[in-house]
């Protein structure tokens, strides 16, 4: 079936009343990627911004900070999502299952754990001929419309925290490099983007657990995390999804790597870097129990195995 052709004029009064480029490119037939270059090129014909709309559905909620440090005291349960790189019109398996999950469990805190953001035609990796990347506003704008989700999935009084990852931190980085003359001038740091996120280094919880995208990596680096950080300690970063125990004088504690939001293999472009290595991920995330004492209990996870997303045993639905 062939998409009707629609007038610029249109197209224009389409985005301006949905606000959306998923709601746009379903309500007037186009894939989603010809909707950004589509939007791309009438800002730049007629002058009229084009905007994804990102209103918040309640006031940010914050938890104290120490600099670079958000501090929490929860009971109940945290959702944890790490590495979705997002990118238009891609939307993973985990990510319908962290949407549900998110409904069902009604959290108390939602930390999406570092590298939302991908920065694919900004990153030190030089991109294989054939891969098809996005540029930066299309990027960010996939993850205004992902996070946007988890907003209004989340409960009213959930705050939303954003541990920076290595990745999110590309597009800041990049601009300064090239443009430090502009540093803090609105709209240069990806902070800017997304009000209502609380921005950070880490998440310290209940004094004893801490929450940020990365410390180490390789084959023992959930062992490492644990062992040298003294805490239980949730990291993304290395895309694997399991847990590691460690005890001592000092009792239990839990070293967790977070997996990735992200789809993967050799039909997506976004990890070509890899050269179709095998890849030991593992696509889901993280919940996390704390107790009435706020003593953590042993992490679950939401794991895809052969496209289907698992929790405690059953498919999310």
């Amino acid at each position: 079936m062939v998409a009707p052709k629609v007038t610029d004029q249109e197209f224009i009064k389409a985005w301006q009343t949905l606000k959306s480029p998923d709601k746009v490119a379903k309500a007037i037939g186009l894939n989603i990627r010809n909707v950004y270059e589509r939007r791309n090129r009438l800002e730049a014909k007629y002058g009229v911004p084009l905007d994804t709309e990102a209103p918040l559905r309640r006031g940010k909620i914050t938890v104290p900070k120490e600099g670079y440090r958000s501090i929490a005291e929860v009971t109940g349960q945290v959702i944890v999502g790490s590495d979705g790189h997002f990118w238009p019109g891609e939307r993973s398996v985990s990510f319908d299952a962290l949407i549900k999950l998110i409904k069902r469990l009604e959290p108390k805190m939602i930390v999406m754990n570092g590298d939302n953001f991908d920065g694919a035609r900004i990153s030190r990796h030089a991109p294989g001929g054939w891969a098809d990347l996005p540029d930066v506003a299309e990027e960010l704008e996939a993850v205004k419309e992902r996070l946007k989700e988890v907003e209004d999935a989340a409960p009213p009084s959930c705050p939303l925290l954003w541990p920076a990852g290595n990745h999110d931190s590309r597009f800041t980085a990049r601009l300064a490099q090239h443009a430090p003359d502009y540093v803090k001038v609105q709209g240069f740091d990806i902070a800017d983007h997304f009000p209502a996120w609380q921005m950070c280094w880490s998440v310290f919880v209940n004094e004893h657990t801490v929450i940020k995208h990365r410390f180490h990596s390789g084959q023992h680096g959930a062992f490492n995390n644990v062992l040298k950080s003294g805490k239980n300690i949730i990291t993304g970063h290395t895309h694997k999804l399991h847990a590691i125990q460690y005890a001592d004088y000092n009792g239990l504690r839990w070293g967790v790597e977070g997996g990735t939001l992200s789809d993967f293999g050799p039909h997506n472009d976004k990890f070509s870097y890899a050269e179709d290595a095998p890849h030991n991920w593992s696509q889901g995330f993280v919940v996390l129990s704390f107790n009435e004492q706020g003593v953590l209990l042993e992490p679950e996870f939401c794991r895809v195995i052969k496209g289907l997303p698992y929790f405690r045993g059953s498919v999310v639905e």
